[in-house]
């Protein structure tokens, strides 16, 4: 059996969240620690979590962007890796010089 993934995981709370669930939730009421702090009360509710339509249109965009790179050949997500590392490489480059350029006008 394969262990998920956090994306995984992530994505199938998204979608959770996002149609609608049914959960219980548990209520217990014990006697003061003189009295022996035994169970007096238990309630059991369910409770309806409604349908949140932020977390459905989060699950779709993440589940989109999951499927725009499974199609990607090993030579496309290499290309895409480089991409990216250059972007990041020159967006730490601008905050250097921005940084660098705010404490000369102090």
């Amino acid at each position: 059996m394969r262990k998920k993934s956090k994306r995984d995981i992530m994505l199938e709370t998204l979608y959770k969240k996002g149609i609608g669930y049914q959960t219980e939730e548990i209520v217990e009421e014990y006697a003061s620690e003189d009295k022996g702090g035994e169970l007096l009360k238990r309630k059991v509710t369910l409770k309806n979590v409604p349908p949140d339509v932020v977390a459905l249109k989060a699950y779709l965009d993440m589940s989109k962007q999951m499927d725009e790179f499974d199609n990607l050949s090993d030579s496309e997500l290499k290309a895409e890796k480089i991409r990216l590392l250059k972007l990041l490489k020159s967006m730490e480059d601008k905050n250097e010089t921005d940084k660098s350029k705010s404490k000369g006008k102090m």
